[in-house]
């Protein structure tokens, strides 16, 4: 009884030996299975990080050459400019010193100027204020490249289509000539102008006609009644071809007829007399 239960005692201990073995195999092939499958999910991935590392290195070594080129031509751009800029400093030298002695020649011409009474600011001004009692006339002083420009309305001195001067010219260009008579030295250039309009009456020919003898009206009072030297006076007629505003509106072809009054310092014969004195 005894010897038959010993047998199968050992029975069911090698059947558990038995199954415990092969589950021990299952395990360490379950487990040599996972590690070779991350093992090799592993190596790709170093693969792929190796990969990688050489197309960065690839694009460094690209574009640090790339740089290496644009420090190259950069470099030789400097080089060209630091060679233009020696070349220069002569020029430049020299520019220097021309504009000093333009400058010397200027103040030298200003300071001619002053003594001889004879500044554009200053006429302005008195122009000005010559008309102060005319100031919503539509009177226009103006100052351009060294000359003074004074615009006075057809309204201030003639009727619409006529070249007498009408009763209100007296008022306008007393105070005007009386400032022109302060300074013997300027030039006087009056000039006509027109609308587009044409002309409908039988004592001009055209606008040339009107805008001309208009001048030339201002020019023989200024003369005659106001006494400004006539070797100062110049007349002269644009007609319609130097318009200030639109020909297409009423009030436009209003301000288009008018008398321009330059006033020119003579700037060349002051610096001629300056430069020989």
């Amino acid at each position: 009884m005894y010897h038959f239960v010993n047998i199968k005692f050992k029975n069911s201990f090698m059947k558990r030996v038995l199954k415990t073995f092969i589950l021990l195999s299952a395990i360490v092939s379950f487990i040599s299975c996972v590690s070779s499958k991350k093992f090799k999910e592993s190596e790709a991935q170093n693969q792929q990080l190796q990969t990688d590392l050489g197309s960065c290195k690839t694009s460094l070594t690209n574009q640090t050459a790339d740089a290496s080129k644009k420090i190259d031509v950069l470099n030789t751009q400097v080089s060209s400019l630091s060679a233009q800029n020696a070349a220069m400093t002569p020029q430049i030298a020299e520019y220097k010193k021309l504009k000093s002695e333009h400058q010397a020649e200027i103040d030298r011409l200003n300071a001619s100027l002053a003594a001889k009474g004879t500044s554009v600011d200053e006429i302005r001004e008195k122009v000005i204020a010559g008309f102060s009692q005319l100031a919503d006339s539509g009177i226009a002083v103006t100052m351009f490249n060294g000359f003074l420009y004074v615009d006075l309305p057809e309204t201030l001195l003639f009727k619409e289509g006529s070249a007498v001067l009408n009763k209100k010219s007296g008022a306008t260009l007393s105070p005007f000539a009386s400032v022109l008579n302060q300074y013997p030295r300027v030039n006087i250039y009056v000039i006509g102008h027109t609308d587009t309009a044409k002309i409908h009456n039988a004592t001009f020919k055209d606008n040339w006609s009107l805008s001309t003898e208009r001048a030339n009206s201002v020019v023989r009072i200024l003369r005659d009644s106001y006494h400004v030297d006539p070797a100062r006076l110049l007349a002269a007629g644009r007609s319609k071809y130097s318009p200030i505003a639109s020909n297409e509106t009423k009030e436009g072809r209003t301000s288009n007829r008018r008398i321009e009054i330059i006033i020119d310092p003579n700037f060349r014969g002051l610096w001629v007399e300056a430069m020989v004195e």
